[in-house]
């Protein structure tokens, strides 16, 4: 099982990468990860934002590995536990379909995701209904696969 994190634009903030780069290194314990950086389509007006959405969706929709169910990260969607994102991490990396060789998290840019990425979701996962930027989305999601993974293999990560 492989896990891919699709994202739209270049992580700027160096802090936040230096962060992101250490959760990575430590989700590689346990299951190969792969990270593909969309380019942000620029948008000067309501017009062309809903263009740069739109070409945003479709590189999205080209980059996403073929046989990955795709996990769209979307303040609408389900909101789950630190334990229950860990149990549907463990769910989805045991199964034992053959035909599922990975999976892959979704985080749009500052314009969020059109309609028709969004509509390619297996599941639509919210991490909060408190708005993030794209960047601390991110962070926080690579954190919430880390300690989900940590738990569903025994780890000492997620103490209370």
């Amino acid at each position: 099982m492989k896990l891919g994190l699709l994202w739209v634009g270049k992580t700027r903030d160096r802090n936040i990468s230096s962060a992101i780069q250490g959760y990575l290194k430590r989700v590689a314990r346990y299951v190969a990860v792969d990270i593909t950086e969309i380019k942000e389509a620029p948008a000067s007006d309501e017009h062309s934002e809903k263009e740069a959405l739109q070409k945003e969706g479709r590189r999205i929709r080209e980059k996403v590995p073929r046989g990955h169910q795709v996990v769209v990260m979307d303040p609408r969607g389900e909101e789950m536990s630190s334990e229950e994102f860990g149990r549907f991490l463990e769910r989805k990396i045991n199964s034992s379909s053959s035909s599922l060789k990975g999976l892959t998290f979704v985080i749009g840019g500052h314009l969020g995701l059109d309609e028709e990425a969004k509509a390619m979701a297996n599941h639509t996962i919210s991490m909060s209904r408190m708005t993030l930027t794209h960047e601390m989305a991110r962070l926080l999601l690579v954190e919430q696969i880390y300690r989900g993974l940590s738990m569903a293999r025994g780890g000492q990560y997620h103490r209370r």
